[in-house]
């Protein structure tokens, strides 16, 4: 679960302040992330979702820190969202072929 969590959160994180500079002097104020449905908790409710239990706390909590990253730019003009794009093949199970 920590590992998940190092990567769906605390990288995002990280990064997001890293470039909070840049993004304040562009144009185009937007940062995406990149979520899941899974995150979803009347989804996950609704159809007894139980698998992925990591992966998807932790993109909850990615959601929940965008949220927060929303309430503070917000005045600055800065859009933050996350997506869920669906199935992405992310080559992490390739070696499973």
């Amino acid at each position: 679960m920590l590992d998940s969590f190092k990567v769906n959160v605390i990288a995002n994180v990280h990064l997001f302040n890293i470039f909070m500079p840049l993004i304040l002097k562009g144009k185009t104020k937007k940062v995406i992330a990149i979520s899941t449905g899974l995150a979803d908790l009347e989804t996950t409710i609704k159809f007894n979702l139980d698998h992925a239990v990591p992966y998807t706390i932790s993109k909850a909590a990615l959601n929940f820190a965008m949220g927060k990253f929303s309430a503070q730019y917000a005045k600055d003009g800065v859009l933050f969202m996350s997506i869920c794009p669906g199935i992405v093949n992310t080559g992490h199970y390739d070696h499973r072929m």
